[in-house]
């Protein structure tokens, strides 16, 4: 079946069900509708932060690609943990470009990213405080696992 045809069956659906209705036909905007380039996928990640120690958890996105992420800590004092949500270009002859999402210390996160531009896209996360934290971060959308 065409688009066309479908859409002319749902609508007769739509009639039956809520009686005559007489729709505005909205044109597609710019990035309503994105198809993504790589496979969808979930992944639920448990990421250890020793004390005092700072290190990246990253993904790799194609530019336009989108995912929708979700991360809690079990910190005590989520102020003694530094976070800086980015995404970076591949350097190239030691030059790339380098765009930060969000900084703060706030111990949880949520939220949307459609990526600017291919490369990697990631959270610093720096803990301060005298015990390891763990990190727990749910990502779904299109991207791949980054080293």
């Amino acid at each position: 079946m065409t688009k066309p045809v479908i859409a002319t069956l749902l609508l007769s659906l739509c009639s039956l069900v809520f009686g005559q209705v007489d729709w505005n036909d909205i044109p597609l905007t710019d990035g309503t509708y994105v198809e993504g380039t790589a496979p969808f996928r979930q992944g639920e990640y448990e990421i250890e932060v020793p004390a005092g120690v700072g290190l990246e958890f990253k993904v790799a996105m194609d530019a336009g690609d989108m995912i929708v992420y979700s991360w809690t800590s079990n910190m005590e004092d989520p102020a003694l943990m530094d976070v800086e949500f980015h995404g970076h270009t591949e350097a190239v002859d030691g030059k790339g470009d380098l765009m930060f999402y969000k900084i703060h210390n706030e111990g949880k996160e949520s939220g949307t990213l459609k990526a600017p531009f291919t490369g990697i896209h990631g959270w610093w996360l720096n803990n301060r405080s005298n015990s390891d934290v763990v990190v727990n971060l749910t990502v779904a959308g299109f991207f791949e696992d980054a080293e």
